[in-house]
């Protein structure tokens, strides 16, 4: 069962991977790995970043990599994703064990969630009972992505806030290009206040940017937003279905309710700048 979960998440992070190379202006192959560059939204941590693919290398050397490029490059932040699943678990138990040793450097572990429940009815996109939701284009929800960007995406003390939100949002118009971008928002009858993207390449389909306004949450529309998107997928004859979540948060609870199974992880090394 490992080896069939972890052939699983394999494909599904293959599937980021792909996205992630049209999205990243530049993209270059290393003896170690990939290092996915984008000068043009620079204050972007997970669009400048390491991605390891060599196993067996210990904390110090991984260290040393981002350092020379993303350093050599005049980035001041860190963002190192292990590729390999067991070796990224085994970097990253190495690193907390020796956490005085790393400061400022932080462990993030993100889980793949793949859709394990029965087939929805796609007039969930039309209009849901509880709540009603409804597909837009991304142009129609700015104002709301943006809100949900400031509030979720841009962590505190980023000394270009606003700019950062710009960045965020210019790549989220990229991997709509690159990824046949659909939205879902929710109420239908008022105005948005959660919204959620189906991304695919016509095969694998990605629920992604899950989000919901602070004062509008409890409500039911993540779930009825996450519900349309499946069902979208699901009527296109996309399988797998998937998406990713925060193994420490805990928007990975309601996506396991929903039917979402995890079947790998991804682990990531952050410093901060």
């Amino acid at each position: 069962m490992e080896d069939a979960t972890t052939s699983e998440r394999d494909e599904l992070l293959a599937f980021e991977l792909a996205l992630d190379e049209k999205v990243c202006d530049e993209v270059h192959r290393e003896s170690w790995g990939r290092l996915f560059l984008t000068k043009s939204a620079p204050l972007i941590w997970d669009a400048n970043w390491v991605g390891i693919e060599e196993v067996g290398l210990r904390v110090g050397q991984i260290v040393a990599i981002a350092d020379d490029t993303l350093g050599g490059e005049g980035y001041g932040h860190r963002t190192v994703c292990l590729l390999d699943q067991a070796d990224g678990r085994r970097v990253g138990a190495e690193m907390e064990a020796a956490a005085a040793h790393w400061p400022r450097w932080e462990v993030e572990r993100t889980r793949y969630m793949v859709w394990r429940g029965d087939t929805i009815d796609p007039g969930l996109v039309a209009g849901n009972a509880e709540v009603g939701v409804r597909e837009v284009p991304l142009a129609e929800i700015e104002d709301l992505r943006r809100a949900l960007i400031a509030e979720e995406a841009v962590p505190t003390g980023v000394p270009e806030p606003q700019a950062t939100v710009d960045q965020l949002f210019a790549i989220d118009a990229r991997y709509g290009t690159a990824g046949g971008d659909r939205w879902f928002a929710a109420p239908a009858a008022a105005e948005p206040r959660s919204c959620c993207r189906l991304l695919s390449d016509g095969r694998i389909g990605q629920v992604e940017d899950v989000g919901t306004r602070e004062d509008s949450r409890e409500r039911g529309y993540a779930k009825a937003i996450v519900q349309a998107a499946v069902a979208t997928a699901q009527a296109d004859g996309n399988k797998p279905i998937f998406l990713t979540a925060e193994a420490a948060d805990w928007p990975q609870l309601m996506y396991a309710k929903l039917g979402f199974e995890t079947v790998g992880d991804l682990t990531i090394l952050r410093r901060r700048p």
